[in-house]
């Protein structure tokens, strides 16, 4: 869970950083919205699996809702300085409480994941990082083929590094909100990306890049909304109209 977390902001980043850098001598103030091709990598990190974003707790859940638990708990002093937990509750097709899954009368499991850090002088590519991840779902209809997950997830990073070569100051922020619904998944297919249901999302933040002769700051909030249409795929609207297709698997676009 934390691998794919990191990638997700390691994304966010460099998306950000493709803003440019530029050579004017006078501070720059960018405000708004990012280009339509900077919110299309954003949405299709957000929504893949293996980069990070929701795709991966869809993954997670079915897995859960198939059996395999993969409960854990990192108590504070973790050496990578994040805190993680897992919780599972179990419930039959009458909605009582279980102490434990069973394969034969689980119907239901309400999910709870919680991701959170602050590493300061840290070594590599981060000087700061600061991680609350938290995601809540629920996942119904575990008896037949296929479930039903309902839920959120949020997510707030900020992080600090100076660049190599250029020694720049960069800072950045992120606010994610994204919300399913009546997302459905085969429990008996060798894949777990949905077959139909939505994603909603809503992205906003902030990201500043100074050096000696430059500022440089861009801000941003947009909204989103992707459906499900089978065969690993999603078509997905921005605010602005634009419509395209983001494969789960690989976070590629079609356009």
């Amino acid at each position: 869970m934390k691998s794919v977390t990191m990638m997700w902001i390691l994304i966010f980043g460099l998306v950000l950083t493709a803003c440019g850098d530029g050579s004017t001598t006078q501070p720059e103030q960018d405000a708004g919205d990012l280009s339509t091709e900077q919110q299309t990598e954003l949405v299709a990190a957000a929504l893949s699996e293996n980069q990070g974003g929701v795709g991966e707790d869809i993954a997670t859940v079915s897995r859960a809702a198939g059996g395999n638990l993969e409960q854990h708990t990192q108590a504070p002093g973790d050496p990578h300085g994040y805190t993680v937990s897992v919780t599972i509750d179990f419930f039959d097709t009458e909605g009582n409480l279980q102490q434990a899954y069973d394969p034969d009368t689980t119907d239901r499991i309400d999910y709870q994941s919680l991701v959170q850090g602050h590493i300061t002088n840290g070594v590599g590519f981060f000087r700061e990082l600061q991680l609350d991840n938290q995601s809540d779902f629920t996942v119904e209809d575990i008896i037949s083929q296929y479930v039903r997950i309902n839920g959120s997830h949020t997510n707030y990073s900020s992080y600090s590094r100076t660049q190599p070569l250029t020694n720049a100051d960069v800072r950045f922020q992120l606010d994610s909100e994204l919300t399913l619904t009546e997302v459905a998944v085969d429990l008996k297919a060798p894949d777990s990306f949905p077959e139909s249901g939505t994603t909603e999302g809503s992205l906003s933040g902030s990201y500043e890049r100074t050096t000696p002769n430059r500022e440089r700051q861009h801000e941003f909030n947009f909204h989103f909304i992707a459906t499900y249409i089978g065969n690993n795929t999603a078509e997905v609207e921005l605010d602005n109209g634009t419509v395209f297709i983001v494969h789960l698997d690989s976070g590629s676009v079609q356009h």
